[in-house]
């Protein structure tokens, strides 16, 4: 084009560029659809959830389980259950695009880091291919497709198996909508051989897809990452880093029967192509699997894959059938897909597809790609002599698919024969040709300093397979391969780089001009998503927000921000209205905190109330349990004493003393052992609940992920160390060491009767009398079988907490049940076996029915447990003097302790469950000490 004629041009495409962001402000010129596979710690591809009957694709699960409904209309299923593609709004300006995608990113990771806390396993995305290796079938698939769809991945499988198992980067670019119409309407008549602005806009996206068709090799090159592949050696996986640049294009399918000559030279040629091959049954569904096609609208695709699903479900509801009768319905039903295939080809055209990208570049090669795609759609549309050399003969296409191969397995390095002018060339000199063609209007746009990184690799700079191979060569032993170890190491830096690119999308966010609203509302969703999920790797807030709760100064001061971060999260239960919900927050904080530290975490939220449990590498079956819990009991008088308050040495809040601020020590103190890295990890795991305010009788409670520990590991704790508080004066720096835990017991005792006029008849039994007199006997019995009195106070204790019979109000009618409640608070010393067997007499006798609801004695620690002798030895070597040995007498988790086996020892707290709850700061850094000592005497033992 000359200087005159491409100002000219490029004044009308930014006056409809400005027309269509004015007019059609949710659509745009580019978009993306990101795919990543998703594997855990071994890279092992994820399949199913749970097992047998209960099995459910693991992609289906991510999709309602943990991605945000607000966030769902971002996330779409791909082809097998480890796969998931995540789609951007299309923006005019493609950096809004390239800038979504990393959020989406986020949210994936984030959705990602909740399922492997829920799972107990820690997950990644990776891009590219899949690295184990694998064998697919139709199980692999998501049951979640439509019928129509189903159909199409299955007959895939069936011709390419694993080839299918691989994930990209597809780029959609258009061009704005008035263009179109401003060229059609003001051309001269005679100017334009189109009869139709339809047909207009229909030809210029098909002589797109021929143009970069043109260049496809290009886009291959410069965004190869995928350097390894995976097989079986010796009967294991092993991943191989090889010379090729992709492996993933390598290995997926581009069958030359459905990329044929002439498909992209006009519109009408493509319809009449197409429909050939759909009727000939080469062409099926989606599998148009050129690297670059012309695509129609999405939704209108999408409604017409609809009405074939509704239409083979009416086929197939028929009911009965006869010998033969099913091949009849299942002609029919192919015939169904193929008029609604043939449909779908005659539909609009709205932009073109480029689907070699493999992902996991840095954010500058990534914009540059994108701009370098839209710069070559927009330069086929305004300069029709552009690379009209490449016509898509079939000597055109035989040469894009022989450059293609090379430009996979070489990369930059690859040698192909030039488009244009037929003579041999590198990538890279074709690269620096096309950089220069259109470099006019690149300046034109204001859009040439994007394209630097894609300069560089012209002149000599390593594409990011290069790198990639060159961060593992040092890595593989002398057969290639690489250890997993090296390659978790790479998806972690791409999370760390994720952080680093959403601090800058936050502080460039006006790059995007009108445009910043949309990006602006998906940071908006995504940073309420991150709320509702406090161990999110991934805020999406300003840095300078973030950085403020980042700032500490010393373990202590660590320790209290992490307890006001809990405290802050009203994580209430024991009361009619709770506050599951905020219990799962908190868990997730704590799971969250304590895996990114480095630390093993088995997440229990299979049932109502969450569980963490947590240990150093090797130490699952660690003979020391430390425990605790996050939930608290509900607010007095209101949510204010959710809002923490350090006032002098105390911290106020509820939470504060029972018992978040011993539990944010254990996390500190975990955190910091694994960042020492020492050569043996202490012998202590960790176990904190969410239901202990109302006695953990649901699951996860301790007694439920014991027996859980127990029946899959064989592991049960040897002494068990309950962290509540046992400095309950306000001002101890060290609490007692209690080696004696009162129990719980409660039971039911269920009268029944039955209802009469009160003024008819003969008298009935009074339900009322008969509770009244067994409770006479029931206390009798306690009083003549516990210890209620003792000179130390170390005594059992209980109460009636209720006694219903009858309805208020109403008189007339006689009662038809009565219920009388017991709870004990024994102490271990007393026979609560031998109570209950004459409570259950007693209940025989009245002809009431008997419910023991809570059965827990209390416990005693051996006096020489050796860990409780090294724990009472460490104490005394950070006091200076030996420790205060009691008894607690509130309940504690210790009472599920195998054996009997727990002591409590936490620090100091004042008025839990009361207005005036706080904790006394100074026994903070005591109780941190005392357990690193504790920790460096066991490991010692060891």
């Amino acid at each position: 084009m000359q200087p005159q004629e491409l100002a000219n041009f490029v004044d009308k495409y930014l006056h409809a560029r400005d027309a269509a962001l004015s007019s059609y402000f949710d659509r745009g010129t580019c978009g993306l659809e990101v795919e990543w596979n998703v594997v855990n710690a071994e890279l092992r591809p994820l399949h199913h959830v749970s097992a047998g009957p209960d099995a459910r694709s693991f992609v289906e699960a991510l999709r309602t389980q943990f991605i945000s409904p607000a966030l769902a209309d971002r996330n779409d299923l791909e082809v097998f259950h480890w796969m998931t593609e995540w789609i951007t709004r299309p923006y005019y300006h493609h950096l809004g695009a390239v800038l979504e995608t990393r959020v989406l990113e986020g949210c994936l990771r984030n959705a990602l880091n909740a399922a492997g806390l829920s799972f107990g396993e820690r997950l990644y995305a990776w891009h590219g291919n899949v690295l184990w290796p694998i064998e697919v079938a139709y199980d692999s698939i998501p049951s979640a497709w439509t019928l129509t769809k189903r159909r199409y991945l299955e007959r895939c499988v069936d011709l390419f198996g694993s080839a299918l198992a691989t994930a990209g980067v597809h780029t959609n670019v258009s061009l704005p909508e008035p263009l179109f119409a401003l060229d059609f309407l003001h051309q001269p008549a005679g100017t334009h051989a189109d009869p139709s602005l339809l047909a207009f806009r229909n030809n210029a996206y098909i002589r797109g897809a021929r143009v970069l068709r043109a260049f496809a090799a290009l886009f291959i090159a410069t965004s190869a990452n995928s350097p390894l592949r995976g097989e079986w050696r010796g009967g294991q996986p092993a991943f191989i880093l090889t010379e090729c640049d992709s492996n993933r294009l390598a290995r997926f399918p581009n069958p030359a029967n459905v990329d044929v000559p002439q498909l992209y030279r006009s519109h009408s040629d493509y319809v009449r192509i197409s429909e050939d091959l759909a009727r000939r049954r080469i062409r099926f569904g989606n599998n148009n699997w050129t690297p670059t096609r012309a695509r129609s609208d999405p939704s209108a695709v999408a409604h017409i894959i609809e009405t074939t699903t509704d239409e083979l479900h009416e086929v197939y509801a028929k009911g009965l059938y006869g010998v033969g009768e099913h091949d009849a319905v299942e002609q029919l039903a192919q015939r169904i897909e193929l008029e609604n295939m043939i449909a779908r080809i005659a539909l609009p055209m709205s932009r073109v597809e480029i689907r070699t990208d493999e992902g996991g570049h840095d954010l500058e090669l990534d914009l540059a790609n994108a701009t370098l795609r839209q710069l070559l759609l927009i330069q086929s549309y305004a300069d029709l002599p552009f690379a009209a050399q490449f016509s898509y003969e079939a000597e055109d296409v035989a040469r894009a698919r022989t450059n293609e191969a090379r430009a996979a397995e070489r990369g930059m390095s690859a040698e192909i024969t030039h488009p244009a002018t037929g003579r041999s060339t590198s990538v890279r000199e074709f690269l620096g040709w096309t950089l220069q063609a259109i470099r006019p209007l690149a300046e034109a746009l204001g859009w040439q300093d994007t394209l630097e990184p894609l300069a560089l690799l012209a002149q000599g700079a390593p594409n990011s397979a290069s790198q990639l191979r060159d961060h593992l060569r040092p890595h593989c032993d002398p057969d290639g391969r690489v250890p997993s170890e090296a390659l978790r190491e790479v998806a972690a830096a791409r999370e760390q780089q994720l952080a680093r690119d959403l601090d800058w999308i936050h502080e460039h966010l006006n790059l995007l001009g009108d445009e910043t609203p949309k990006l602006r509302d998906l940071l908006a969703l995504a940073a309420q998503a991150a709320r509702e999920d406090p161990s999110a790797p991934h805020r999406f807030l300003p840095p300078q927000r973030r950085a403020a709760t980042q700032v500490t100064l010393d373990t202590t001061a660590e320790i209290l921000d992490l307890s006001q971060r809990l405290i802050r999260i009203p994580s209430v239960t024991n009361c009619p209205v709770e506050r599951v919900h905020e219990v799962y927050r908190a868990a997730r904080l704590i799971a969250g905190y304590l895996r990114d530290a480095g630390a093993a975490v088995q997440f229990y939220d299979q049932g109502k109330y969450p569980t963490v449990f947590a240990h150093f590498p090797g130490q699952r079956n660690a003979p020391v349990m430390l425990s605790g819990h996050f939930d608290v009991v509900a607010p007095s008088p209101d949510d204010s004493q959710f809002n923490p308050v350090i006032d002098g040495d105390y911290l106020w809040g509820r939470g504060s003393a029972d018992m978040k601020t011993v539990v944010a020590t254990y996390l500190v103190w975990m955190r910091d052992v694994l960042r020492r890295r020492p050569e043996r990890y202490p012998p202590l795991n960790l176990l904190l609940v969410g239901n202990e305010e109302n006695g953990e009788a649901e699951p996860f409670g301790t007694p439920h992920v014991l027996a859980d520990l127990y029946e899959r590991f064989g592991y049960a704790p040897e002494l068990f160390i309950a962290g509540e508080r046992t400095g309950e004066k306000g001002t101890e720096l060290y609490g007692e060491v209690c080696v004696e835990n009162r129990g719980v017991v409660r039971v039911q005792f269920i009268g029944r009767g039955v209802q009469e006029h009160t003024g008819v008849g003969a008298r009935v039994v009074d339900l009322g009398e008969q509770l009244v007199a067994a409770r006479t006997a029931i206390d009798a019995a306690v009083r003549a079988r516990l210890t209620l009195a003792a000179p130390d106070g170390w005594k059992t204790e209980y109460r009636f907490p209720f006694l219903n019979v009858g309805t208020p109000g109403v008189y007339n009618i006689t009662a038809d049940r009565g219920d009388l409640g017991l709870e004990i608070r024994p102490i271990p010393q007393d026979d609560i076996a031998g109570l209950l067997e004459h409570l259950a007499d007693i209940a025989a006798k009245f002809e009431f029915g008997f419910e023991v609801q809570t059965r827990e004695p209390g416990v005693a620690c051996d006096r020489d447990n050796p860990h409780l002798l090294e724990l009472l030895a460490a104490v005394e070597e950070v006091s200076g003097t030996a420790p205060v040995v009691g008894r607690k007498k509130p309940g504690t988790s210790g009472r599920f302790a195998p054996r009997g086996q727990a002591v409590i020892w936490g620090q100091t707290g004042i008025g839990p469950h009361t207005p005036a709850e706080r904790h006394y700061i100074p026994s903070i850094r005591p109780y941190y000490d005392a357990l690193e000592h504790f920790a460096n005497r066991l490991t010692a033992r060891t």
